[in-house]
């Protein structure tokens, strides 16, 4: 395998066919210079739990993750109106993103070396659509290629899905 393939080839990937839920701020104070945490709201906690648990099912037999070194994580959603495009923050996406993968690809937020996260509109992905890459890293490995790989992979993944009427 030549080194460009190598920088460029993903360890894990999916799509989701709707807009990644925004997480807020975790913790809010209770009035006595406390913090309590807060509960999330309900179309959030059924995100995370649908996703998990295919996640789960998908790395059942892969031995790859959890990860115990660093990880690039690539995410970008396309929105189909821009409406929802203005008024999304991406920070808040990937949190909970971000939520979803720790101890599923590797332990700790800390491992995360390089986290790239866009939100587009695409004519060549005309409904809401996100799409996740995940890479384990070697110590000293550059994730440019990865980088410029990413959005035609996710415009791909896309248009596969579509097809087979996963969208």
């Amino acid at each position: 395998m030549s080194k460009k393939q190598s920088l460029t080839t993903i360890d894990f990937d999916f799509g989701i066919g709707e807009i990644i839920p925004a997480t807020q701020e975790a913790h809010h104070g209770d009035g006595f210079d406390g913090q309590v945490r807060k509960t999330e709201k309900e179309g959030l906690a059924q995100f995370k739990n649908t996703l998990s648990s295919r996640l789960d099912s998908d790395l059942q037999n892969n031995e790859s993750f959890p990860s115990d070194g660093e990880i690039f994580v690539f995410i970008v959603q396309y929105f189909a109106s821009d409406k929802e495009y203005s008024r999304r923050d991406v920070d808040n996406m990937a949190k909970t993103i971000l939520d979803i993968l720790k101890k599923r690809f590797y332990g700790d937020d800390s491992q995360v070396k390089t986290l790239l996260i866009g939100k587009k509109l695409e004519k060549r992905v005309p409904q809401n659509f996100a799409y996740v890459a995940i890479k384990r890293l070697s110590a000293s490995q550059d994730v440019d290629a990865l980088k410029i790989s990413g959005l035609e992979r996710s415009v791909t993944m896309f248009q596969e899905l579509k097809s087979k009427k996963f969208l």
